[in-house]
């Protein structure tokens, strides 16, 4: 099995390019386990990282 290059910048361009790389590597069965996992728990960690944001521009 060839490595995941993990070496790309870490902008969201670079982070954009990680996650596809490794996307198209699955196989179809595991893509959906992807899907089904960010439905679920999407939207909570979407809020926990938001939350996160907030905090840290109020302490600075």
């Amino acid at each position: 099995m060839p490595r995941v290059r993990i070496t790309r910048r870490l902008g969201p361009i670079g982070t954009a390019l990680t996650i596809w790389d490794i996307w198209r590597r699955l196989p179809p069965r595991q893509r959906r386990w992807v899907v089904r996992q960010a439905r679920k728990h999407g939207p909570r960690l979407a809020k926990q990282a938001l939350d996160a944001q907030r905090a840290r521009r109020r302490r600075f």
